[in-house]
């Protein structure tokens, strides 16, 4: 009885052991088996993507905004007047001297200036032009065509002007360098010698130094009378004459390192006195004889030049074939400078100021423009009293109108082609298209 409570005793004693133990093991599997069924159930299935529906957007209406405009502000509408204008007939009197005509009649009448501004007088040519004149470009070699600066050697320029005169002076070639606006006009190729610096200034290019420039003039060679003659000049460096497309005389400067002469490019003189005498600073050029039909002109173009800076001389005069002239103390002719209408006091005194007596008359010689000025005379024939205002020659001073409505007073000299050559009252010879007046 004893043994069998001991034995009872252990068992009651290890049974609540091994329960815990058989619950732990049911309470796993049971967890065991929820994460199965767990994982199973969650597992993702595989969704197909369907767009949405787009979804309709209200419009929004927009009012035009409300802007209240004050009746002054509106514009008031523009109307049409048409009116006929009646020409008025101008008496034929002589109205005051016009000088302060600064705009002249450019455009108007060909681009003859009738009431010239002579303000300026340069020995490279006037600020105006009076019809029968060279037209003159500076080119600064030293400057590209916008003006920049740049090194130019003496022997390159000249090398330069030389192909330029070999290409049959095509200005094309010049395109790279800078050209002055300015344009000056001159009726006279006489400068003795100044400061190459001169040539510059009077084209208003004053910042240019007196090297490596080059001024061209073009123009038209004509005579109202057939004539024969040559043109006899020098050049301090550069001066080259072309008439008809053609060298006629290369006065540049006969030595020197850049072969000045060599511009010229083969021409020679023929001429029996060629430098032989002076004029200017150097002996004088003869050029080839040049034969002018009356008032058939010809095209003529020169150009002057200085090389290495210092002193400037360019002198151009003319021999007339068959005629004698005075002798200076060299022996030699003076001639006639070449010129297309009479000097102004201006000119003269600035030619005078600088050349050597004798070496060349500026007030001699022939003009070279297509009509001659009749001579003039004081003498007045013997009349009746009576027959005296019917027998008084009619004055040739007139008041004349431009198809532009602008007037001049000048006198009447002659017709030349379709022009008129007058005389104005201060003293200047001009042309004027028939058909513009």
């Amino acid at each position: 009885m004893k043994k069998w409570n001991k034995k009872r005793k252990g068992i009651t004693k290890g049974a609540p052991s091994g329960l815990a133990i058989s619950v732990v093991i049911h309470v796993a599997a049971f967890l065991l088996a929820g994460l199965l069924v767990v994982f199973e159930a969650i597992k993702p299935e595989e969704v197909k993507f369907v767009p949405p529906k787009a979804v309709e957007r209200p419009k929004m209406k927009l009012k035009k905004p409300k802007v209240k405009v004050r009746k002054t502000s509106k514009p008031k509408p523009t109307t049409r007047i048409v009116t006929k204008v009646q020409k008025a007939s101008m008496p034929d009197i002589q109205l005051p001297e016009m000088s302060g005509m600064s705009e002249g009649l450019v455009g108007g009448i060909g681009g003859f200036e009738m009431m010239p501004d002579l303000g300026q007088v340069t020995l490279f040519g006037g600020g105006q032009t009076i019809g029968n004149d060279f037209v003159g470009t500076f080119y600064d070699f030293k400057r590209d065509r916008r003006g920049k600066s740049f090194a130019m050697d003496p022997s390159e320029f000249v090398a330069e002007l030389t192909k330029f005169v070999g290409s049959g002076w095509k200005t094309s070639r010049l395109a790279r360098y800078y050209r002055s606006p300015k344009k000056l006009y001159a009726t006279a190729f006489m400068i003795p010698t100044v400061r190459s610096s001169v040539a510059p200034s009077a084209f208003d290019e004053i910042d240019t130094g007196g090297w490596c420039w080059m001024a061209h003039y073009k123009g038209q060679l004509v005579y109202p009378e057939d004539i024969k003659f040559r043109f006899w000049g020098h050049g301090d460096d550069v001066m080259v004459v072309r008439v008809d497309g053609e060298v006629v005389l290369n006065a540049c400067w006969p030595a020197g390192g850049w072969g000045s002469y060599d511009i010229g490019g083969t021409w020679l003189s023929s001429a029996k006195n060629d430098f032989r005498f002076y004029l200017g600073n150097n002996l004088s050029r003869g050029g080839d004889w040049i034969e002018l039909k009356a008032g058939e002109p010809k095209n003529m173009e020169l150009i002057l030049g200085e090389v290495p800076g210092g002193g400037f001389c360019s002198m151009l005069t003319v021999e007339v074939e068959g005629e004698e002239y005075e002798r200076n103390r060299q022996g030699g002719p003076i001639l006639p400078i070449f010129k297309t209408t009479e000097p102004s006091f201006d000119l003269m005194d600035a030619i005078y100021r600088n050349m050597v007596a004798n070496e060349a008359s500026v007030t001699n010689g022939p003009i070279f423009r297509d009509y001659i000025l009749k001579p003039r005379t004081n003498q007045v024939a013997e009349v009746d009293a009576e027959m005296v205002e019917e027998k008084e020659p009619e004055s040739k001073i007139r008041t004349w109108t431009t198809t532009s409505g602008k007037q001049f007073v000048a006198e009447y000299i002659a017709v030349v082609g379709d022009k008129v050559a007058v005389k104005t009252v201060k003293g200047k010879q001009l042309k004027v298209a028939m058909t513009e007046l």
